[in-house]
């Protein structure tokens, strides 16, 4: 399993935002397209002899069109295959640019020298872009029109029409990319079971392994978590209990780290009834999650813990990278771990568990749902605050609504006709890639030193991963935690969001916190650091704390943000 490649979102995009894929069903996903029946390229063939597609428009005039996808990377070759397929169904020749849209310096560039293409890829302010005269609205009629399947995916989103919407006209001035797996759980538990055994403590509930061979076949999942309590029994073992055998006192609970305390506490933060950076509302009012009472608890806890040595006493002086090198050499046994960490995605075997398996077959690991904790608080903290909608595409000011309609069909094949999908995503089967399973029903693993973007592949597509495209991006073992609790009713009742969240842009917050934000933060850590270690005592200075935050700031931005809707209301259909 170490050494399959599996091509993914986040090797798509960026190798760690990982779009985590699902397999649940949006309506968009039981098109016919999805289904492979009545494609869009089995239409269009139909009425090849008017000269239009099924929605109308005309294809008898070519056109020349600059487009630019998110998987350039600077090294598309002119003629290629993905290319020559679009340019003979749609009557279009386009015209690659040879850039980096991840290459901050390049992209800057290019659009500062008048070079943006006519229909682009971007991480810029789609806003700021529109407003600079960069890049022009489009109708949502015509969208509705010359895309159905993405104009239905919009309208099966509370939020589908808001994002990106053109101020005092029907419009959008974007189309906004979608990961529908970033609704499902990404935050499981984590626990070495090898040393559960040894210290005598059993897990609860039925365990599954989630594979039947290799390192997946010694990750159980459990549906069944500890409560706080059964878990400082734990602590106590793994540190006082021996649980490596090796007669020596060195082995801790838990671990921090001074970089990334999400992936040390994003779970335990759920068990005291908040999500990690994230506000919540309290007394009626938004607050920020390191002002809460509920945080104030934590810190507490954490201290306590730190007292007893459950917590690595070093970590203040270990980033992440350093604590995953101690998981690896099995110095602590409790971790928070991302879902696709326990199906084994190639992509996460640098961190907990796979870090240690495939370093150690003697290693056994126990996942569950975060432990629960007072009053049963039980929480994962959303992938994303509001919905599941990023990354947008751009259409350059000036571009013809003849040119348009173009775009917008062949914005709609990439993304939803099942076959080009595949193509202009992976590449061909059996040469750039194999099904793990099924063909159109299993995972794509890519096949070792395939470069895919000189023939096409990953060039042209934009990031619309919904029903059954997201299907391709997940493993047999994803699938199974999919199946078994991640994708589930029972694992989505656990998500918690934000309160409040400005989504749409409609007050100062973001400006208010650009500007004190750094400042914030640093107050927030450094109190964070010390009360964990006990240098502060959190009962008797945490209203000075609070006071300091506030008044560097803290107070104007929550006045702002106490003006955006909720996340309840935002999601409200």
């Amino acid at each position: 399993m170490g050494n399959k490649r599996v091509v993914q979102a986040g090797a798509v995009m960026l190798a760690a935002t990982l779009a985590i894929a699902g397999c649940s069903k949006s309506p968009a996903a039981d098109s016919g397209a999805g289904k492979g029946s009545a494609s869009p390229a089995a239409s269009a063939a139909a009425s090849a002899s008017t000269g239009t597609t099924p929605s109308g428009a005309d294809l008898s005039k070519k056109l020349e069109i600059e487009w630019l996808g998110a998987g350039a990377r600077g090294k598309i070759e002119d003629g290629n295959p993905v290319q020559k397929k679009l340019e003979e169904k749609f009557n279009v020749k386009l015209i690659n640019k040879k850039v980096d849209i991840n290459n901050a310096d390049q992209t800057n560039l290019m659009i500062a020298s008048g070079g943006l293409p006519e229909m682009s890829f971007t991480y810029v302010d789609p806003y700021k872009m529109v407003s600079d005269q960069l890049t022009r609205t489009i109708p949502i009629e015509m969208i509705k029109k010359y895309a159905p399947q993405y104009a239905a995916l919009l309208t099966s989103q509370p939020t589908g029409w808001k994002v990106n919407k053109a101020k005092n006209e029907e419009s959008l001035i974007a189309l906004t990319g979608f990961e529908e797996a970033s609704g499902n759980v990404g935050w499981l538990h984590a626990y070495r079971l090898d040393w559960l055994e040894k210290v005598g403590i059993a897990p609860k509930g039925q365990l599954t392994p989630m594979g039947n061979t290799g390192e997946l076949s010694r990750i159980f999942f459990s549906k069944q978590a500890f409560t706080l309590a059964e878990e400082e029994k734990i602590m106590d073992a793994f540190v006082n209990g021996d649980p490596d055998g090796n007669g020596q006192k060195d082995t801790h609970a838990i671990t921090l780290n001074t970089n990334a305390l999400n992936y040390a506490l994003t779970t335990y933060a759920g068990s005291f009834g908040f999500g990690w950076n994230y506000n919540i509302e309290e007394n009626g009012k938004v607050v920020e999650y390191n002002i809460s009472a509920k945080y104030k608890s934590l810190l507490q806890q954490l201290n306590a813990w730190y007292k007893k040595g459950y917590i690595d006493p070093e970590f203040t002086t270990l980033n992440l990278a350093k604590t995953w090198e101690k998981y690896a050499a099995g110095k602590f046994g409790i971790t928070p771990v991302i879902a696709d960490a326990v199906a084994m995605i190639p992509y996460t075997n640098g961190r907990p568990p796979g870090v240690l398996s495939l370093k150690d077959p003697k290693s056994k690991f126990l996942i569950t749902p975060p432990p629960i904790g007072a009053n049963g608080a039980q929480f994962i903290p959303s992938t994303t605050q509001v919905d599941n909608f990023n990354y947008s595409m751009v259409v350059r000011k000036g571009v013809s609504d003849e040119k348009l309609v173009r775009m917008l069909q062949m914005f709609e094949y990439i993304n939803f006709d099942k076959d080009m999908h595949v193509l202009a995503t992976f590449g061909v089967a059996g040469t750039d890639f194999d099904w793990e399973g099924t063909p159109y029903d299993s995972a794509v693993v890519a096949k070792p030193n395939v470069a895919l973007e000189p023939k096409g592949s990953t060039y042209y597509n934009f990031v619309v991963r919904s029903g059954v495209t997201s299907r391709f991006l997940d493993l047999a073992s994803k699938r199974k935690l999919n199946d078994m609790f991640t994708a589930t009713p029972e694992g989505k009742s656990l998500l918690i969001r934000p309160y409040k969240a400005d989504r749409f842009n409609e007050t100062k917050y973001k400006d208010l916190l650009a500007a004190s934000g750094a400042k914030l933060n640093t107050i927030r850590d450094e109190f964070f650091y010390k009360a964990v270690t006990g240098e502060v005592d959190v009962a008797k200075d945490w209203d000075g704390y609070v006071k300091n935050w506030l008044s560097s700031g803290g107070s104007e931005v929550l006045a702002e943000l106490e003006k955006a809707p909720t996340v309840a209301d935002l999601l409200r259909k």
